[in-house]
């Protein structure tokens, strides 16, 4: 039975987020419902178009006690779960200790956030691991410009528009 419950977790994609190897990490940068639907869900539906497997979305208290955006089981920090994915991408994680400590060291974060400052944007200061990679700028334009990308790359998107949406 277990092997079996397994092998259906791969095949349908079912991930605990503990489990995950790709998490979309979503912080309160995101403002509210509206900020959700523009920018995490356009990139959850380009990633999973381009075969990301194992993809989970989680999130920090804010985002999910305050918000309400997600269920409390997909809350990453000190009162959820301790994540250790190859690949999170935080959008709008400013990055306070009882988050950042609950991420492992073989992640690499790609973090997008206005503030350079940012305890998650200036990790790699203090120390080694995970790897963090800012996208400094408002995520409202940063995120839709990755959209952008991962769709050029699939070949849905001219070139130019491309360009367009990076300069925005």
């Amino acid at each position: 039975m277990q092997r079996l419950l397994q092998e259906l977790k791969q095949d349908t994609g079912l991930v605990r987020l503990s489990d995950a190897e790709f998490i979309i990490d979503v912080g309160f940068g995101v403002a509210n419902r509206d900020g959700y639907e523009a920018v995490i869900e356009p990139l959850e539906r380009e990633l999973r178009r381009l075969g990301v497997r194992g993809l989970v979305i989680g999130g920090s208290r804010k985002v999910t006690e305050e918000l309400h955006l997600l269920p409390t089981d997909r809350q990453i920090g000190q009162s959820g779960v301790s994540v250790n994915p190859r690949v999170l991408l935080a959008i709008g994680v400013s990055g306070a200790p009882q988050h950042l400590n609950y991420i492992g060291p073989r992640a690499t974060v790609i973090a997008f956030n206005r503030d350079p400052e940012a305890p998650l944007m200036t990790l790699n200061q203090r120390q080694p691991r995970p790897r963090v990679y800012p996208v400094v700028g408002d995520l409202f334009e940063t995120v839709p410009a990755l959209v952008a990308c991962l769709q050029q790359e699939r070949g849905d998107v001219p070139i130019e528009r491309v360009e367009e949406s990076a300069v925005l």
